[in-house]
């Protein structure tokens, strides 16, 4: 087996609905395999951005369920929220999608 083999197969494990994988709807489209992590936002807000609130949301997909990957800046619905891309990284066809909403005041 090689290591792209093994990748592959961890990743169907993250996935998974039965493990850490729930559904969600983006863009009106329904996926079964969106991991949410908000202890990673909060992480990534402190070292990358000197403890600054940077978005409301972070997820992990699968960067085949997405279809491609998003721009910073694009619009994007979240379980019905319309928010933002705030930053995206693509590592071992996973995404890492921050998202923000602009509030008025």
């Amino acid at each position: 087996m090689s290591f792209k083999d093994q990748i592959a197969l961890d990743r169907a494990i993250f996935f998974n609905s039965d493990e850490f994988a729930d559904k969600h709807t983006i863009n009106g489209v329904l996926l079964p395999d969106i991991i949410i992590d908000n202890d990673r936002l909060k992480e990534r807000s402190k070292k990358e951005f000197d403890g600054i609130s940077v978005g409301e949301l972070l997820f992990f997909v699968k960067t085949d369920s997405l279809g491609n990957k998003p721009e910073e800046g694009t619009p994007m619905i979240f379980d019905g929220r319309q928010m933002y891309v705030f930053n995206v990284r693509e590592d071992m066809g996973i995404l890492e999608i921050i998202l923000a909403q602009n509030r008025g005041v």
